[in-house]
Parts: structure tokens; sequence; C-alpha cells
């Protein structure tokens, strides 16, 4: 992995419109956030940001992967010495940057100087790295952007499950927080809240390994076995 990929992956996303996706859907979130009393645009803040590395890395990084098979870029990757997987991680870490880039303009249209960037950072990698090589994962599966659409529903509930502890984890029974904790999200939305509000440091933790553990578990036991049956295709 060196600078001339990550430039020409950027390339790419900005190609396919991706780039200026983020950033319409960062003016749009920011209009939202300025309608809102402060109250209640900073208890929805922390979502907003969670949900550009969660939910646009997830869905971006498989219509890029199902672009990329479409146009023949992904199957010349097993005529060349760049191993698919480290291509694939590059798209990861280039959708984490335009997330956070996202996130902090967001962030700064609402509260000014009045957050903290390293856990917004943090929360990209956290957020970004297991689902965008989820959605990778499912892109490779269902080869084509309308099946992926259709085909990552579900994982798009499991993904969203923290979101809902978060808004109304105390409606809900004991069991459903649980649940949330186990989603690969988990973990970056701990992060998103303490770019805005003190997170105890033992959740911090939990939050980075178990971003960790799911990131390593989906690139080991879902990612590798979905590039080796597009290599056979």
């Amino acid at each position: 992995m060196n600078a001339a990929l990550f430039a020409a992956d950027l390339r790419l996303l900005w190609r396919h419109g991706f780039a200026i996706a983020y950033l319409v859907v960062a003016v749009l979130y920011a209009a939202a956030l300025s309608a809102l009393p402060r109250a209640w645009a900073d208890a929805v803040l922390p979502v907003l940001a969670w949900s550009d590395p969660t939910f646009f890395c997830f869905f971006f990084a498989g219509a890029s992967v199902c672009l990329d098979l479409a146009q023949g870029t992904f199957r010349s990757l097993f005529a060349s010495p760049l191993r698919p997987s480290a291509y694939l991680i590059v798209k990861a870490l280039d959708l984490g940057i335009l997330s956070f880039a996202m996130a902090a303009l967001v962030s700064a249209s609402s509260r000014g100087a009045g957050f903290r960037l390293w856990p917004l950072a943090v929360s990209a990698v956290a957020g970004g790295a297991p689902t965008a090589l989820l959605g990778a994962t499912l892109a490779l599966r269902l080869k084509s952007v309308n099946r992926f659409m259709m085909g990552s529903i579900p994982a798009f509930l499991v993904l969203a499950l923290p979101a809902v502890q978060y808004a109304a984890g105390r409606y809900l029974p004991p069991w459903f927080g649980l649940v949330a904790d186990l989603s690969p999200g988990d973990g970056s939305l701990a992060f998103a809240r303490a770019a805005y509000t003190p997170v105890p440091a033992g959740e911090l933790a939990l939050g980075a390994l178990a971003a960790a553990a799911w990131t390593v578990a989906i690139a080991r036991f879902a990612l590798a076995p979905a590039v080796n049956a597009a290599r056979g295709d």
C-alpha cells in the first residue's frame, strides 16, 4: 500500500460520485441541525457523526466494489502484484477519511470549536473499518448494485441497533441493549459521543477492542472467502 494507491482510489470515489454524495449529505445534516433547538441538536449530533462511517462506509464500499466488478477493475487485481485485500483495505481507509471530514464539517457547523477531533477520527476508523469490509463482502457475493441494495437490508438493520438503543434505550427491554452492544458499529458510537461529552475510558477501551475484533473477524471469515470466490468466477 502506498500514496499512489490511496490517491487512485480517491479519484475513483470522486469519479463515481461518492465524494460529492458525502458533501451533499454533510450540507443537509448541517442545515437540519441549524433548524433544531440547541439541546436537540446536541442530542442528535453524535448519531449523525456516527452514521457517517457506519452507514456510508458500508453502502459506499459495497456500491464501489459493485462498480469495480462491473468495470472489470476488481478482476484485473488478480493479474497484478497488488493483493485484493490491500485494495479493499485502502478503499475502507479512504472512505473513513471522507466520513471523518464529513463528521468534522457537520460538527463545526453546529458546535463551532466545541468538540474534540480525535474521538471523531477514532469513530471513523472504528465504524468505517468493519462496516466497509462488510459492505465489500456483500458486494462480492451479490455482484451488482441493485442486488447489493436489496440484500444489504438485514445487515443495515443490525448496524442500526446502537442508534436505536441510544435514542430509545430507556423504553426498551434490557436484552435489546445487550444485542445492540454486539453490533459492529457499537464501538464507533461510543467515540462519536466522546467527541461532545465525557465518556468513561473503560467504555472507550471496550469499544475499540470490539471494533478491532469485528474488523479482524469480518476480514478473516467473511471477506477472504468472498475474495476467493470472486477469484474463481
